[in-house]
């Protein structure tokens, strides 16, 4: 059943209408397929970044769709209502995406973020641990400087897009000051 949304503009109810057409033509005919038997949705990621559909909350300068997110957030919505994994899945991906827009260099942006935004490299997010769960104060995992930059050594579990992903965004403990 549709909704009715208060949207910003036009482009944000044509996104969410490309959103809808998407997840009807492309994930709703496989999901079932999937789930039951538990696999991988192979190419999703590369037809949903095709849409510009991982992009939505990033700046146009950087290969975003430079929407607000309470539009990345409905779309997100009309995803789960036809497959709640994928649209977990993206919410993660884009999670991931978001260290190096904020804190990458400009040389580092232009290098990775559109194929990270084109869904043609796909994100992780290691932040949970076996004897933590996803409390970041009690995280066990440490990462010690060497010359040639970390050595991390730990348990991560839990890792949404472990063992498919491209980049992993890994929470460790960098001192003894990060505790």
């Amino acid at each position: 059943m549709a909704v009715d949304r208060l949207l910003p503009s036009d482009e944000a109810r044509d996104l969410i209408a490309l959103t809808r057409d998407v997840a009807d033509k492309v994930l709703a005919p496989i999901v079932d397929e999937h789930e039951k038997n538990e696999t991988y949705p192979e190419g999703v990621f590369d037809t949903l970044g095709e849409a510009g559909l991982l992009s939505l909350p990033y700046p146009e300068e950087w290969g975003g769709g430079g929407q607000p997110y309470e539009v990345y957030l409905q779309a997100l919505e009309e995803l789960v209502a036809r497959w709640a994994a994928v649209a977990v899945a993206v919410s993660v991906h884009s999670l991931a995406c978001h260290p190096l827009m904020a804190f990458g260099t400009d040389e580092q942006k232009h290098r990775w973020l559109p194929e990270m935004l084109g869904g043609h490299t796909i994100g992780a997010y290691s932040l949970s641990e076996p004897q933590a769960g996803s409390d970041a104060a009690a995280l066990a995992c440490k990462a010690t400087p060497t010359d040639d930059g970390y050595r991390v050594t730990g348990a991560k579990a839990w890792i949404t897009h472990g063992g498919v992903a491209d980049f992993y965004n890994l929470f460790a403990r960098t001192g003894e000051g990060s505790y």
